[in-house]
C-alpha cells in the first residue's frame, strides 16, 4: 500500500489537494495541524480584531461516499493500472444480509462506504477528502 499509492499522493494531480490534511500521511500529525491552525490564527490576529474558525468534521460522510465516485477520484492519481484494478476489486462485489431471530435477510449489494479496518480506509479517506 505505502510502496504503491503513498507515492502518488505526495504530488497530486489537478483538482486533489492534500495539503490540509494531516491525518494518514508520512511526516504529519494531529500536531502538526494544530500548529498549522495556530499559525493562520496568529497570523489573522495581527491584522484583524478577531478571527472566527469553523470546524466541520466530514468523518461520518465517508459512510456514504459512493465507490464510483471514489474510483474516478483514483483514477486520476499516478498509480499503475494494476494497483487501480486491485483497488477496483476490493472495493467491488460486497454485500450484507441481517440475521434476526433466526430469519436471514435477502443480501443487498454494497456500493458505498469503506471498509473500516481496512489499510485502504485511510487513503481513501484522503481521496475523497482531497477536493472537499
Amino acid at each position: 500500500m505505502h510502496k504503491h499509492i503513498y507515492p502518488a499522493l505526495q504530488e497530486p494531480p489537478e483538482g486533489l489537494d492534500f495539503n490540509d490534511q494531516f491525518g494518514f500521511r508520512p511526516a504529519v500529525s494531529t500536531v502538526a495541524a494544530l500548529i498549522a491552525l495556530q499559525h493562520i490564527v496568529l497570523s489573522m490576529l495581527s491584522t484583524n480584531a478577531y478571527v472566527r474558525v469553523f470546524a466541520l468534521d466530514f468523518s461520518k460522510v465517508f459512510d456514504t461516499v459512493r465507490h464510483a465516485v471514489f474510483m474516478e477520484k483514483m483514477a486520476k492519481l499516478c498509480i499503475s493500472d494494476e494497483v487501480y484494478n486491485w483497488i477496483k476489486d476490493f472495493f467491488d462485489n460486497h454485500s450484507h444480509c441481517i440475521k434476526y431471530s433466526g430469519e436471514i435477510s435477502e443480501q443487498a449489494d454494497i456500493h458505498s462506504s469503506v471498509i473500516q479496518g481496512s489499510g485502504l480506509g485511510p487513503m481513501s479517506y484522503l481521496v475523497m477528502a482531497a477536493d472537499l
